[in-house]
């Protein structure tokens, strides 16, 4: 005869089997990655329109990994499945994201971009589709079916091109020099503008009335080629180019061989290497190695430093007027070395190196003050490598100007200083030779041509005169 304590001992172990049992499995469930309980997110671009032109793209994420997804349009009442495909882009939120097809498919991944082609039943008139996305993950939860993300999103229709209109703008640009362009761009999506030279973009600023935008741009000293254009877009994807048709003056800049001495590497060029403090003379090979690195590596270090200060700028205030006058930082000054003199330096018969000056070299008496021609904001006071003591000031329209070798600094960053006042003394710190001053002029962060900064004739007939007749176009429209 069985002993019923016996079988009731066998229940209770039981039950407290199958109880630890379900709460191991409930345990595994809720800390196993395969049993992750969040859905799939689905995004969209910020404020995203469709040009029905371009693949309209879709970011599906999920930590687990994407198991399923689809698009359905909604639309007269009916759903109507769209087909999709994978984009290279793994961030379609990004504006320059690439949306082409992509020939790589992945097995559950985490990320996803996909894109849809304009439905074959939708006019270009259509104000806005209405999409509904859906998408599942490869979670086991939810009895192994996954956790499930729909969204509903109303895409508006923007198949029109910004409007760009040229209102004025300088007649010519010379090779490594400035110019004006005063223009209309209107849109109702519009989302950006920037005007490319060819090499590099210059981003306009807001001008006197609603919808008009003015911009100074540059010619690179070392580009022998340039061709100006604006190009607008909207959040559609819609882009308008329009050319701007400068009389295009090329330069030739002096050329010049420099014979390198070791007299001048064990002085002053090693004197820099130590007070730029990043390396010991013992690193260096050879003293050709020492020169190498002042002229090529610090160089290019002190002109990014340079670039970064002056690129920065307040882009979203309305320029109503500007009032320049040319330039006279050193009262009396002999020119030492002129803007874009291209030299090469020759070491033991051998050419070695070489370097564009990308300034105006004056000279009078040693720390001779230097004087501020046009009001602005300090925005650089520092040790700028080649550069020595730099001062860098805006004037506003992008435009800056650079004070280099300087002795003595009389300001400070954020300082509002005013024409006629004395920032700073010259001197010869950084690779400077002798006591002068390096004066640089900078168009959105790239130096150009200060010949023409120091005449009040071109500063006249290309800006003053260019902003004036903008002035009565605008006025009339």
């Amino acid at each position: 005869m069985q002993n019923p304590h016996s079988k009731g001992g066998f229940i209770k172990v039981l039950g407290l089997l199958l109880i630890i049992l379900f709460v191991g499995v409930g345990i595994f469930m809720l800390t196993s990655e395969s049993f992750e309980k969040e859905s799939p997110q689905i995004n969209l671009r910020e404020n995203s329109a469709w040009n029905l032109k371009d693949f309209f793209p879709i970011q599906i994420q999920d930590n687990a990994g994407i198991k399923v997804y689809s698009v359905t349009l909604l639309h007269n009442q009916e759903r109507i499945p769209l087909q999709t495909k994978i984009l290279t882009s793994q961030n379609c939120l990004s504006p320059n994201a690439d949306l082409s097809e992509s020939q790589e498919i992945q097995t559950h991944p985490k990320t996803l971009c996909i894109g849809i082609q304009k439905p074959n039943n939708i006019k270009n008139s259509t104000p806005e589709l209405e999409l509904e996305i859906s998408a599942t993950d490869t979670s086991r939860w939810n009895l192994f079916n996954g956790n499930t993300t729909t969204k509903t999103f109303k895409i508006p229709i923007d198949t029109k091109k910004p409007q760009l209109a040229i209102l004025s703008h300088s007649y010519k640009i010379t090779q490594g020099g400035s110019a004006l362009v005063i223009f209309r761009a209107t849109d109702d999506n519009l989302k950006d503008i920037r005007i490319s030279n060819g090499t590099y973009d210059f981003l306009p600023q807001p001008f006197y009335k609603e919808g008009f935008y003015i911009s100074l741009i540059a010619w690179n000293k070392t580009s022998p080629n340039f061709s100006a254009k604006i190009y607008a877009s909207d959040s559609a994807g819609n882009v308008s180019i329009a050319p701007i048709n400068f009389y295009l003056q090329k330069k030739q800049y002096r050329d010049s061989t420099i014979p390198l001495k070791d007299s001048f590497i064990d002085g002053k060029i090693s004197m820099l290497v130590q007070e730029i403090g990043e390396k010991n003379l013992e690193d260096f090979p050879n003293k050709l190695a020492i020169f190498k690195y002042i002229n090529e590596d610090v160089r290019k270090q002190s002109a990014n430093r340079v670039f970064e200060v002056a690129s920065q700028f307040d882009r979203e205030t309305l320029v109503t007027d500007v009032s320049l006058k040319a330039f006279s930082p050193l009262k009396n000054g002999a020119v030492m070395a002129n803007f874009g003199d291209h030299r090469t330096f020759n070491y033991q018969g051998e050419n070695v190196s070489e370097s564009n000056h990308m300034g105006l070299d004056l000279a009078s008496i040693k720390q001779a003050p230097v004087l501020l021609s046009n009001s602005g904001v300090v925005t650089l006071n520092e040790f700028v490598g080649i550069n020595g003591n730099t001062i860098i000031v805006y004037h506003g329209l992008g435009l800056s100007t650079l004070y280099a070798h300087l002795t003595t600094q009389k300001v400070n960053v954020g300082d509002l200083v005013n024409a006629g006042d004395e920032i700073a003394n010259t001197g010869n710190t950084g690779l400077a030779l002798g006591d002068h001053l390096h004066f640089g002029v900078l168009i959105q962060g790239h130096e150009v041509w200060t010949a023409e900064w120091l005449d009040s004739t071109w500063i006249k007939t290309n800006i003053d005169d260019v902003i004036n007749e903008a002035k009565i176009i605008v006025d009339r429209l």
